[in-house]
């Protein structure tokens, strides 16, 4: 781990001194299998009473009713909701990829949302002056570059320094915690940014929760009950919870599970499907030969996952208004399915197949770049490198993640 992400850490792990204590009993089993941190601590709010509150959240953090936890907290007698704070997307998941958010008032409950993707990337004091308790509840997707971990980290942070305490309302990790892929982020001020937040592996395989304890140890988690790392994407079938999007274009599990793979395209001038009726699913440009790439992402026998070929006009974004052609992703088997390796073999085969359009967007760094959380993953795939010995080099990094983050788990 390179010096930049040292200091990282460092800071974070300040903000222990604040834990809060926290026991919880064991939920007796109902007709939902799976409960959140939000859910234990709606059945036991004992925790929260006589304290004023501020919570960093968004709409898609439901209950297991389905209500949001925005309503569900603040309507808990005794409680005393003051804040809240609203991630990318904004509290209502609205707002499109990378759109600056303003401050607003939430129509329901009358309180202010102040925004943490917008002029500012952290709660400031004075938004937290008169709060005891910070709660953070929000639906994370598995990725080091989904925005929400980095926000979360940098919350609990600003909480610290202001003298609140925190309270982590953990939920599942939708990819599951068993497999952890890609390689970890380079370090250097430059790969500090709302996309490489974070040191960690591309696929981390923690909850919020275990990643608040990593970063700053003993944070107080309100923990999941019911989960384990095996159960992936089944938290919206088996587990019982209710599906939300937790940002615009990840609109069904299925689009979740797609995204692991291609987000990397967001780095490249092919379209991801936004504006389509499947992003994330959905991949392709006008120039692209879809039966060829079928049958090239078919010949590289990926676990887990059928290309079709498709064809697709996106409403907005890369491309909007022309039609595209490209692959449909569709995901058979989630436990064997591996987002980054499919992720790289895809651009890995668009480079080659199309080499006089094919353009990785440009950018210092390159987007691509921050996404991948290495230079040497574009420049391997530039230079027709051998896809398994890419891929041994991330495992490689990974196993140090493994062995750095094992006292941060919570689940079997």
């Amino acid at each position: 781990m390179g010096a930049v992400s040292r200091s990282r850490r460092a800071v974070l792990a300040g903000a222990a001194a604040l834990a809060l204590p926290l026991r919880l009993p064991a939920m007796p089993r109902t007709g939902v299998r799976l409960r959140t941190g939000l859910d234990r601590i709606l059945a036991d709010p004992a925790p929260l009473k006589g304290q004023r509150l501020a919570l960093l959240t968004h709409d898609a953090a439901l209950s297991a009713d389905g209500r949001r936890g925005v309503d569900a907290l603040a309507g808990l007698p005794g409680v005393q909701l003051g804040a809240l704070f609203a991630p990318e997307h904004g509290l209502s998941g609205a707002a499109a990829a990378g759109e600056h958010v303003g401050d607003l008032r939430d129509s329901r409950t009358g309180l202010p949302v102040f925004s943490l993707y917008g002029q500012r990337k952290v709660p400031e004091p004075a938004q937290l002056a008169g709060i005891d308790l910070l709660l953070i509840d929000l639906q994370d997707v598995g990725l080091r570059c989904f925005t929400y971990a980095g926000t979360a980290m940098a919350a609990i942070v600003a909480a610290s320094a202001a003298g609140v305490k925190v309270l982590v309302l953990d939920r599942p990790n939708p990819l599951g915690g068993l497999v952890c892929e890609g390689p970890m982020l380079e370090s250097g001020a430059a790969f500090h940014t709302p996309v490489s937040a974070l040191p960690l592996p591309y696929r981390h395989g923690l909850t919020l929760g275990e990643l608040a304890r990593h970063f700053a140890p003993g944070t107080a988690v309100s923990p999941l009950d019911g989960w384990t790392r095996a159960m992936g994407i089944g938290i919206y079938r088996e587990g019982g919870l209710p599906f939300a999007a937790p940002s615009p274009n990840l609109r069904s599990p299925a689009a979740i599970l797609a995204y692991a793979a291609t987000v990397l395209i967001e780095g490249t001038n092919l379209s991801e499907g936004r504006g389509s009726a499947a992003p994330f699913e959905l991949i392709g440009a006008p120039w692209v030969n879809p039966a060829a790439l079928a049958q090239a992402m078919t010949r590289a026998r990926l676990p887990g996952v059928h290309f079709a070929p498709a064809r697709f006009t996106p409403a907005t974004s890369k491309h909007a208004g022309a039609q595209c052609h490209g692959l449909r992703l569709t995901i058979t088997d989630p436990a064997r399915y591996r987002g980054f390796a499919t992720g790289l073999e895809l651009v890995s085969q668009l480079h080659r197949l199309h080499p006089a359009e094919f353009r990785f967007l440009p950018g210092q760094p390159q987007f691509f770049d921050l996404l991948a959380g290495r230079t040497w993953v574009r420049e391997g795939i530039e230079a027709g490198q051998n896809r398994a010995a890419m891929l041994a080099r991330a495992e490689a990094e990974v196993r140090g993640w493994l062995r750095e983050s094992a006292g941060a788990r919570l689940y079997p």
